[in-house]
């Protein structure tokens, strides 16, 4: 008696969800999967709609002044709201498995599972991947809807040939060579508000250490007590990025101020702990590999109360029912979907880069 491919489809939406425990070794392509953990533990659902959207006062009317008495009043309103506008990006990865592979596999329980289970890690791995990749990347050109608004995209280096520290951090290097100002829908070299901080270091030294402490300091906002802040308040990790060898630099800085160190001990405000990690500031510097080879050095300062990751509400990691059609008759497949994108609230406070000078 012949077995139904209905029959098949039920034995793998059962077998998914409860693999046993099998295992088996992965050579992964990352050491830490960073941007997998933020979209985590850091992303914010939203519903959906055409885009998503928020909004920014970068400016305002200029109404408050000192007066002398009977001075007169010239009340005016002026246009200080901007939009950010960040297009939806979809990613997916799918994972099959041919009839004649179940058939062969169904009396042997656990060589059954363990197909599937290797076809599963495969396809996340592979989505895993990506994520990481474009996470640390811009888009190929201004008009790229495909990929999402990577790190790059939010914090820029310095324009070629400038040196001079502070919110000056306005040009978008895009994957194909072209360069543009105009990030999520706002135009950064006719709104000085909406540029990010940045400064350039010439090696990982104590002179980096105070661009750094700088930075920190430019890039913390308070409200005035008596106004009532309108920003959503967010807690969220603020972490540090950076290639392998800049870790390793930052590492060594800190032995240099403190041979005996042990632990967490702190040293100034650089410490480290058993994991062989560096902190500056008390902040983890995690090692992208993404990073590894980037001109310029760049390393990242990230915020994400500011920096947030959007996922579409309903429709991120959704997984399928498994499924065939009449082109594959025998080839059950499972698809794994997600709408997302990054936006930025405020470039001001959503981090900062530090990277070497770049020739004009």
């Amino acid at each position: 008696m012949g077995v139904k491919n209905s029959d098949l489809a039920d034995l793998i939406s059962v077998t998914l969800p409860d693999l046993p425990d099998q295992e088996f070794e992965v050579e992964w392509t990352n050491q830490d999967y960073e941007a997998c953990r933020i979209y985590q533990n850091e992303r914010m659902e939203v519903d959906g709609g055409e885009n998503i959207q928020r909004k920014v006062m970068l400016s305002t009317t200029g109404n408050a002044r000192y007066r002398r008495l009977y001075d007169t009043d010239e009340p005016a309103v002026g246009d200080v709201m901007h939009t950010i506008t960040v297009p939806w990006t979809t990613i997916g990865t799918n994972y099959s498995w041919d009839r004649q592979e179940l058939l062969r596999n169904k009396n042997n329980a656990k060589g059954f599972i363990k197909l599937l289970k290797i076809r599963r890690v495969d396809g996340l791995t592979d989505l895993a991947d990506l994520i990481e990749e474009r996470f640390w990347k811009t888009p190929t050109n201004s008009s790229d809807t495909l990929y999402p608004y990577g790190v790059p995209y939010y914090i820029n280096m310095l324009n070629d040939g400038a040196s001079t520290s502070g919110f000056n951090g306005q040009t978008i290097r895009y994957q194909d060579g072209t360069t543009g100002t105009s990030c999520a829908g706002i135009d950064a070299s006719n709104e000085s508000r909406w540029r990010n901080y940045a400064a350039v270091y010439s090696a990982i030294n104590n002179a980096f250490l105070k661009e750094a402490r700088k930075a920190f300091i430019y890039t913390r906002f308070k409200a005035p007590l008596f106004v009532n802040d309108p920003a959503n308040k967010k807690a969220a990790a603020k972490r540090w990025y950076a290639s392998f060898n800049n870790v390793v630099e930052l590492q060594d800085l800190a032995d240099a101020k403190d041979d005996n160190h042990k632990g967490k001990d702190v040293l100034g405000n650089i410490k480290m702990d058993d994991t062989g990690l560096v902190y500056i500031n008390r902040l983890p510097v995690v090692p992208i590999p993404q990073l590894n080879g980037e001109d310029y050095g760049p390393i990242y300062c990230v915020d994400f109360s500011k920096f947030i990751p959007f996922t579409q509400s309903g429709y991120w990691m959704e997984e399928t029912e498994a499924m065939n059609d009449r082109t594959q008759h025998t080839v059950f497949t499972v698809y794994l979907d997600g709408s997302h994108n990054n936006l930025v609230k405020s470039r001001r406070k959503c981090g900062f880069v530090l990277h070497t000078a770049i020739p004009a």
